[in-house]
C-alpha cells in the first residue's frame, strides 16, 4: 500500500499538471473569459477528447493489459512499436476525414462556429495524441518521475500560451483554444523523439489484431464519455443558452477535481492491480486487492466531501463573482463523478479476464438511458437534470458491473468496515448544503468536520500504513 500511495501522490502531480491550467488558472478565466466564453472552451475541450478516442481508436489503451504478456525487452518494443505506427497512421486519416467533414461537425453546436473553435480544437486534439504512448510507457514501467516530468513540460507551455492569447492578447476563447494548439504542436516534436527510443520499427499485424481485439470494446465505454460530458451541454445549449452551458462547466469543472485525483489514484493502482491478479498465489493476492479496493472506495468518498463541502467557498473567493450560482450544482455533479469513479474499480475485475465487451454492453445500455434521462429532465431542469440523469445512470450501471463481475475475477468489498462511514459523509454533505448557515460560519464548521473526520478515518481504516514514504 506504502508504494501505491508514493505512486499516487506522484501520479496525482503529473495528472493535475496537464489539466492545472483549466483548474488553476480558474480565477484568470472567470475574469477574461464570459460565462459563455469558457461554454465554448470547455465544449470545445471535450470534443478535443473525443477526437482522441477516433485517432487512436483506443489502441493505446491495450498498452495497460498486454505488455506484461512479452517477457524480452525486444518483444516488448516490437509491440510498442507497432502499437505507435497504428496510431500515428489512424490519426493521420481521421485528421483528413474530419476536415473533410466539416459541415456535419460544426451543427454540434448550433452557436459555435467550425472557424476558428473546431479547427483549433481538433488540431489539438491530433497533436496531443504523440504523448500517448511515451505517457503510458513510463507508467507501466513505473517510472513515475519520468512520467511527471512530461506532465509538468505540458503543464508550463499549455500555461505560458494561454495567459499569453486571453490576457495579453485578449483574444477571449478563441485565444484559449489557440494557446492549446500551438503548445501541442510543439510538444509533439519532442514526443516523437522520445517515442523513438523506446520501440522498434516493426509493423506486426497480429499484435495489432490482438490489440484491437482488447481496446474497440472499450471505444464505447470512452465514448460514454460524449455522452456524459457532451450530450447534456449539446441539451442545455439546445434549450437554454451558451450561458448556462458556462455555469454548468464551471461546476462541472471544479465536481471534475474529483476526477482528477480518482484518475492518478487508478493511473497508479492499475499496474499494481494486475500484477496481483497474475501472480501465483491468488488467495493471498484477492486478499491484497480486496483490501486496496475497500480502501480506495473510503477514500474517494473522502474527496467527494471535500469538493462538495468547500466548492461554494471556493467560487466565492477566488473566482469572478457572475459565477457564484454555480456552486449550487456542484455537489451533485461530484456525485455523478464520484460514482463513475467507483465504477473503475469494476472495470477492473472485467478487464482481468479480457471481456471488454461485456463492460461495452453495459456502457452502451448505459447511454441511452442516460441520452433519455437528459431529454426528459434538462428541459424541465435545467443543468441541476442533467447532474442528476448521469448520477441515476452511472449508479445503475455500477449495480450491474458488480454482480456481473462476480462472473469474471470477483474482488470482494468490505461494506460493512465502510458502509456506515461512507454513508456518514454522505449525511454530512446533504445537511451542510441544506444549512443555510452564513459563508464564515459554515467554513469554520466545515473545517472542523474536516479535521474530525480525517483524523477518525486515518486512526480507524489506515493506521497500519507509513505515510512517510511520501516525502522521501
Amino acid at each position: 500500500m506504502t508504494k501505491l500511495i508514493r505512486n499516487t501522490s506522484i501520479y496525482a502531480i503529473g495528472n493535475i499538471l496537464p489539466q492545472a491550467a483549466n483548474l488553476v488558472l480558474l480565477p484568470l478565466y472567470t475574469r477574461y473569459l464570459s460565462p459563455r466564453d469558457y461554454g465554448i472552451v470547455n465544449s470545445m475541450q471535450v470534443l478535443a477528447s473525443i477526437f482522441v478516442i477516433f485517432f487512436t481508436l483506443a489502441i493505446e489503451r491495450s498498452i495497460y493489459r498486454l505488455y506484461y504478456d512479452y517477457k524480452t525487452e525486444s518483444e516488448k518494443k516490437h509491440f510498442l512499436g507497432a502499437i505507435t505506427l497504428t496510431i500515428y497512421g489512424l490519426s493521420i486519416i481521421v485528421l483528413i476525414v474530419a476536415f473533410l467533414s466539416q459541415n456535419l461537425i460544426s451543427h454540434i453546436y448550433k452557436s459555435i462556429s467550425f472557424y476558428p473553435f473546431y479547427f483549433y480544437s481538433i488540431l489539438y486534439a491530433f497533436f496531443s495524441i504523440f504523448a500517448l504512448v511515451p505517457k503510458i510507457y513510463y507508467q507501466v514501467n513505473e517510472r513515475a518521475t519520468k512520467f511527471i516530468t512530461i506532465s509538468i513540460s505540458q503543464f508550463i507551455l499549455n500555461t505560458v500560451f494561454i495567459i499569453y492569447f486571453i490576457v495579453i492578447q485578449k483574444e477571449g476563447a478563441v485565444g484559449m483554444l489557440k494557446g492549446l494548439m500551438i503548445s501541442n504542436i510543439i510538444l509533439a516534436f519532442v514526443f516523437i523523439i522520445i517515442n523513438m527510443r523506446m520501440i522498434s520499427f516493426a509493423y506486426d499485424f497480429k499484435i495489432i489484431k490482438e490489440s484491437l481485439k482488447f481496446s474497440l470494446p472499450m471505444i464505447p465505454i470512452l465514448l460514454s464519455s460524449w455522452v456524459m460530458n457532451m450530450s447534456d451541454r449539446i441539451f442545455v445549449e439546445r434549450y437554454f443558452s451558451m450561458y448556462e452551458v458556462g455555469l454548468y462547466s464551471l461546476a462541472y469543472k471544479i465536481g471534475g477535481i474529483l476526477m482528477i485525483i480518482g484518475g492518478a489514484i487508478f493511473m497508479a493502482y492499475n499496474p499494481l492491480f494486475y500484477k496481483l491478479a497474475s501472480s501465483a498465489d491468488q488467495i493471498a493476492a484477492k486478499k491484497k486487492i480486496s483490501n486496496y479496493n475497500t480502501k480506495l472506495i473510503l477514500i474517494v468518498t473522502f474527496l467527494l466531501m471535500l469538493i462538495s463541502l468547500f466548492s461554494k467557498e471556493f467560487i466565492f473567493i477566488f473566482l469572478n463573482k457572475r459565477y457564484l450560482t454555480a456552486y449550487q450544482i456542484v455537489p451533485i455533479i461530484a456525485v455523478a463523478v464520484y460514482m463513475n469513479q467507483i465504477g473503475n474499480l469494476f472495470n477492473l475485475s472485467i478487464y482481468q479476464e479480457k471481456k471488454t465487451n461485456t463492460v461495452m454492453a453495459l456502457v452502451l445500455v448505459s447511454s441511452v438511458l442516460i441520452l433519455i434521462l437528459n431529454f426528459m429532465l434538462i428541459p424541465k431542469y435545467g443543468i441541476t437534470g442533467a447532474a442528476v440523469s448521469a448520477i441515476i445512470s452511472f449508479t445503475l450501471l455500477n449495480i450491474a458491473k458488480y454482480y456481473l463481475s462476480k462472473r469474471y475475477y470477483f474482488i470482494k468489498i468490505y461494506w460493512k468496515e465502510i458502509s456506515i462511514d461512507i454513508i456518514s459523509m454522505f449525511l454530512i454533505i446533504i445537511l451542510f448544503n441544506l444549512s443555510g448557515l452564513s459563508l464564515l460560519i459554515g467554513f469554520i464548521s466545515k473545517v472542523a468536520i474536516v479535521i474530525s473526520a480525517s483524523y477518525y478515518l486515518v486512526n480507524k481504516h489506515f493506521s497500519n500504513y507509513n505515510f512517510r514514504v511520501l516525502f522521501k
